[in-house]
């Protein structure tokens, strides 16, 4: 069984200390509360990176790459603190990146479940139990064996019918390191193009779109663009929700410049309210 991992007891005086702090790193942004942190503030109530370890990242929560700070004692992160150098944000952070950290350690497997008929493409056989996910198809493992038993699967396949026959499919959320390592693995490593993600699948309609918009399969602009423009759309776009850091920038320059800002959408979000 995985040994869960245990969060560091935090007594009242601490808990008041960083409560108190994000509060006020949320005052800077008015009308937003708890919507953004910037790093200053963070600072200021001593949330700041201070003498640990500091790691630039980008941000993996959304597609808007925020750059930040990552704070790291042992080999454990303890906190998230947006980069002010960074071009995109600014040295501002949304409640979500600032957060980014604790799914990695929120167990949520305890057990590693092993099919007791497994199909094996080598043999050619089918498992019986193909398809069912019921408790009495599976076996509990323990993770150091289950490592083993994946690679000596994989090792066989591989050596009999080439890299390619072991595919990876990945998700718009990983980080930028963890891309890198599973292309160091997959095409480095085992000698594997079959590398897929969900993102092709969510980006289907709008590089469509781009392509008889634009003739490409990205917009032509960049997010300095957003200060030189006279008048910002969004087309049923929740970017308060969806992409916080690019709703402040809109919204910061809406304030400076005073220029018109339109949403079309059959929904009340948040963007819609303001």
């Amino acid at each position: 069984m995985k040994k869960k991992f245990e969060f560091p007891c935090i007594d009242r005086r601490e808990f008041l200390r960083w409560s108190g702090g994000v509060i006020a790193a949320a005052s800077a942004f008015p009308g937003y509360p708890g919507e953004f942190a910037h790093a200053d503030t963070m600072e200021k109530a001593g949330l700041g990176v201070g003498a640990r370890r500091t790691l630039l990242a980008a941000c993996p929560y959304c597609g808007v790459g925020c750059g930040t700070l990552i704070s790291v004692e042992g080999d454990r992160i303890v906190g998230i603190v947006p980069d002010k150098l960074h071009p995109t944000n600014k040295g501002v952070q949304c409640i979500k990146g600032l957060n980014a950290h604790e799914p990695i350690y929120r167990d949520r497997l305890t057990d590693v479940l092993v099919r007791k008929d497994m199909s094996d493409p080598i043999t050619g056989h089918v498992s019986a139990t193909k398809g069912r996910f019921d408790d009495d198809v599976f076996e509990k493992m323990p993770y150091d064996e289950a490592e083993e038993l994946v690679a000596e699967k994989m090792a066989a396949v591989i050596e009999a019918f080439g890299g390619n026959a072991v595919g990876l499919s990945g998700s718009g959320q990983l980080t930028m390191e963890t891309q890198w390592i599973e292309n160091l693995l997959l095409k480095g490593i085992i000698g594997s193009n079959s590398i897929e993600a969900n993102a092709r699948m969510c980006m289907t309609s709008a590089v469509t779109g781009y392509f008889k918009s634009y003739g490409s399969d990205a917009p032509p602009t960049s997010y300095e663009d957003l200060e030189e423009a006279d008048m910002i759309t969004f087309w049923g776009h929740n970017a308060r929700e969806a992409h916080p850091v690019l709703f402040w920038r809109v919204g910061d320059h809406k304030k400076a410049k005073d220029i018109p800002t339109l949403v079309s959408d059959p929904r009340r979000t948040g963007t819609v309210q303001g």
